[in-house]
């Protein structure tokens, strides 16, 4: 079975071609906000390479945040479109649940994967699973200081922290030495990979006419300048 995966929770916009769980072709492109214009030409030009059509996918996964607004919402509604136009699966998979999936498989002496996607100023969107995947607490936004490592980190062995966010720790570091920071694990297609096809193994998949986003927080809307 051939699934389309569709990352775009962040200023990348990537995407995936697997037959089952294993990656055929990806790529990562841009690092700005104009998902909406690209999306749909890579993959069309993806599908190409790949000698496959659409009518040739068995499902489509996306990544279903938190992470900008934007950009969940253009991967959301592409995904949507694919699903319900050609009647196949939607599988939604956490982002944050993608992040910690390959920094556990990277880092086998972790005792806990905190992925961090950045937010606006100092927050990241964040959650922290122990070494077997396990969500200890729920995705939110969180202010990255000293007194959010204290409270929730120190008494953890090692800690990875790992996503676009992540570089927020490093002020923290010295502190907190039971920290390290993994900045080659970013968002992907590529992540969406295994834990897709698990899902869709399990039957665990989403109605496209339903499915929403995890935003966290509104759009972030600037108003326009006055003129004189």
């Amino acid at each position: 079975m051939y699934i389309l995966h569709i990352e775009t929770s962040t200023k990348v916009c990537s995407i995936a071609i697997s037959k089952e769980d294993q990656v055929l072709e990806w790529e990562d492109k841009g690092d700005a906000m104009n998902h909406a214009a690209i999306l749909a030409p890579m993959i069309e030009e993806m599908l190409r390479r790949c000698g496959l059509s659409a009518r040739d996918l068995g499902g489509v996964s996306v990544s279903s945040g938190p992470g900008s607004y934007t950009g969940l919402r253009v991967g959301g509604s592409t995904a949507k479109s694919f699903a319900y136009s050609l009647n196949i699966p939607l599988i939604a998979v956490p982002t944050l649940e993608a992040l910690s999936i390959t920094a556990i498989e990277k880092h086998a002496t972790a005792s806990h994967i905190l992925p961090m996607i950045d937010a606006r100023r100092d927050e990241v969107y964040t959650s922290l699973f122990d070494r077997y995947l396990s969500i200890l607490w729920p995705d939110l936004a969180a202010r990255v200081s000293s007194q959010f490592i204290e409270e929730n980190l120190s008494g953890q062995r090692k800690v990875v922290c790992c996503g676009d966010g992540a570089f927020k720790v490093k002020p923290f570091l010295a502190d907190f030495p039971n920290l390290m920071i993994d900045e080659e694990i970013v968002c992907s297609a590529r992540n969406l990979v295994k834990p897709a096809w698990s899902r869709m193994k399990k039957k665990d998949t989403d109605n496209p006419l339903h499915f929403t986003p995890r935003y966290l927080k509104p759009p972030n809307i600037t108003q326009p300048r006055r003129t004189a």
